[in-house]
């Protein structure tokens, strides 16, 4: 027994530091970059160009997430996919954008048979017709794709029926259905010319009026397939209008996924290459801050399962102007300085001074270090949107010179 009790002990005994120990010093941060980047239609270059070219030869999905109305973003865009497409040699690269797949597709055909400048005719008297491809950079980024490797996943826009019952009017059965849809273009071209959203066909149709339009169609798949897709989108609008927010954001991400996964498994086997470029919301890892998990949380682990990456790029400019959208009897958009709510809280937090950035010209801040640096108390009293774009993308490109974009009726 004393054997045991010395030998217990003596393994207590070595089992205690021989002296103190001081506490290891923390780890040096990982420093932050910030990385000169430019891009133009022959590709990134920089610094900044170098270091997303690299993360391109991993990735199958390449989500660029952006506050709408900028030039950059979509010029940005342009640059993603001629390297994309590069590293891809002959396979093809798709582009998918927040806009619905029928009139992303007629918009696409509309390219194809008149180029860029002819969407600007084609727009003329509806320049609510469709989200960001009434943008003339966003329509140059879309050409490129146009029209096979195009995907509209969105609900079809609020002023998508200009489009959309006039497809319906070519082939209407009969004259008292012409009558009908030529009543809700009327009314639907008053109601956004006066910025009255509550008034729209997409706001006020009721599921008996939908039931009706479909029944008038009922011998044309593709076309049911456009009042489907109406109805959709109404579902999701009136929802917004009800102020069920929550549910309204639900209803249009799951609509995302499905037209998204249904794209996508046409082109299996290939796991192809997709670049997305849409709101910023849509495409960060993570709860967004409309509190759903969004598109861009399914990308990560649909690319891992193809043994690729999913690469996350925000566009938010630090300062600059926006084209915003603001109807008016004779306007839809106006240019107005931008406003920064994102961008800048982040550098503060990280004690980097706004105007230590270059005054023209744009920046790639990887975000990681980023995250790191700020990770605790620091990061959550960020403001939603910039924790948001802190922990949902890898990369930030900036700028102190934002460009609006340039909406086909400023032509």
């Amino acid at each position: 027994m004393k054997r045991w009790k010395s030998a217990l002990a003596a393994a207590f005994v070595a089992a205690l530091p021989l002296a103190p120990v001081a506490a290891a010093d923390p780890a040096p941060a990982e420093p932050v970059e910030i990385l000169p980047i430019a891009f133009s239609e022959d590709g990134l270059s920089g610094a900044g160009g170098e270091r997303l070219r690299a993360e391109l030869r991993t990735a199958q999905f390449i989500a660029l997430g952006e506050d709408h109305g900028f030039a950059g973003s979509p010029e940005l865009g342009i640059a993603l996919a001629h390297d994309a497409q590069a590293l891809a040699g002959a396979n093809p690269v798709f582009h998918a954008v927040e806009v619905g797949p029928i009139t992303a597709r007629r918009t696409a055909f509309e390219i194809r048979d008149h180029g860029v400048d002819g969407l600007g005719p084609w727009l003329k008297g509806r320049p609510w017709a469709m989200p960001f491809l009434s943008n003339v950079e966003d329509a140059k980024l879309a050409a490129i794709f146009s029209p096979r490797y195009l995907w509209g996943i969105d609900q079809e826009f609020v002023g998508s029926p200009a489009i959309l019952l006039d497809l319906l009017t070519e082939r209407a059965p009969d004259q008292a259905t012409k009558q009908l849809l030529a009543k809700w273009q009327a009314s639907d071209k008053a109601a956004l010319d006066a910025g009255q959203f509550d008034k729209i066909m997409l706001q006020t149709a009721t599921p008996a009026d939908f039931a009706d339009l479909r029944a008038r169609y009922r011998g044309s798949v593709e076309l049911t397939a456009i009042v489907d897709a109406m109805e959709k989108s109404a579902h999701i609008y009136q929802l917004n209008d009800q102020g069920r927010y929550l549910e309204n954001n639900e209803v249009r991400a799951a609509l995302m996924r499905s037209y998204f996964l249904r794209a996508l498994d046409g082109e299996k086997p290939a796991a192809p290459t997709v670049l997305l470029k849409m709101g910023l919301n849509h495409v960060g890892r993570g709860t967004t801050p409309t509190s759903i998990y969004d598109l861009g949380s399914l990308l990560p682990g649909l690319a891992a399962a193809n043994g690729k990456t999913s690469l996350h790029i925000a566009y938010l400019p630090l300062a600059g102007t926006v084209r915003n959208i603001k109807p008016t009897p004779t306007t839809f958009t106006e240019v107005a300085p931008y406003k920064d709510e994102t961008v800048g809280p982040i550098l503060a937090a990280a004690g980097i001074a706004p105007d230590s950035l270059p005054a023209t010209g744009h920046v790639l801040i990887p975000l990681a270090p980023l995250r790191h640096t700020l990770q605790g108390k620091a990061l959550r009293e960020l403001p939603v949107y910039s924790r948001f774009t802190l922990l949902g993308f890898d990369y930030l490109v900036t700028t102190r010179d934002a460009k609006p974009a340039t909406h086909f009726e400023a032509r």
